[in-house]
């Protein structure tokens, strides 16, 4: 992943490290698999689409952005897909008190999340399920026990 991260937070408790990629295209949260070397990302485990810098694309596009991900489709996108200012937002990271899920927060609000029990995560950009990701869910939210240790690294 040569993107540039916008938040990037290593979990005390799992030795996990979750970020918020923007390649330009698209902004994606990514959590990787342990490391014990905080300064190290594991593998990428799970990811969740966070937002478009463009238009959401018509879904026969989408090989034209391979091998990066591709922006998310009509149909797929909703009302709130496309940040086209990202940097003007303010964004932060929480694990789970497990260290294996994660909670985007976009301005103070909860905006994506995605665990290893929910690879591809859910997502208030996202409005019907498919390869982004699936529309949030409030009930996994409330369910999930946020506020593990961290380390934040931007």
């Amino acid at each position: 992943m040569d993107d540039e991260f916008l938040v990037c937070v290593y979990s005390e408790d799992s030795h996990r490290h979750a970020i918020l990629a923007d390649d330009g295209v698209t902004g994606i949260l990514y959590l990787h698999a342990p490391s014990d070397d905080a300064a190290k990302t594991g593998e990428v485990e799970a990811t969740c689409f966070a937002y478009n810098r463009v238009d959401p694309i018509d879904t026969n596009d989408v090989q034209r952005y391979r091998p990066n991900p591709p922006p998310i489709a009509k149909g797929y996108a909703s009302k709130d897909a496309v940040c086209r200012g990202p940097a003007s937002h303010k964004w932060n990271l929480k694990f789970s008190t497990d260290g294996t899920a994660v909670l985007l927060i976009r301005d103070g609000k909860p905006w994506a999340m995605v665990s290893l029990d929910a690879p591809r995560g859910f997502s208030k950009a996202i409005e019907a399920p498919g390869p982004w990701g699936s529309p949030w869910s409030s009930e996994v939210h409330t369910a999930t026990e946020w506020g593990g240790r961290t380390k934040r690294y931007t």
